[in-house]
């Protein structure tokens, strides 16, 4: 799981063209920064993580962009709603 997390950040790193803290990325995705350096270091697997994933992993590639999608849609709105 921390080679997912780290390959993950990696890949957020390379499309935003800079490096992100561990704390911004704990803020990024929503959990304390202790949580995410324990995730990063294998030391706490994240047992929704890996349901998630391994949910994922029954779908297309199509499929998995559309569920990023609504996600982030979801997302979207609850933010705009908490202003």
């Amino acid at each position: 799981m921390k080679e997912l997390i780290r390959g993950a950040r990696a890949l957020v790193e390379a499309k935003e063209k800079r490096s992100i803290t561990q704390t911004e990325m704990a803020g990024r995705i929503g959990i304390g920064y202790r949580t995410y350096l324990e995730y990063e270091r294998g030391t706490n697997a994240p047992l929704a993580m890996k349901a998630l994933l391994n949910l994922l992993t029954l779908l297309d590639d199509q499929e998995v962009v559309r569920v990023v999608r609504e996600w982030t849609q979801h997302k979207e709105v609850a933010n705009e709603q908490h202003k």
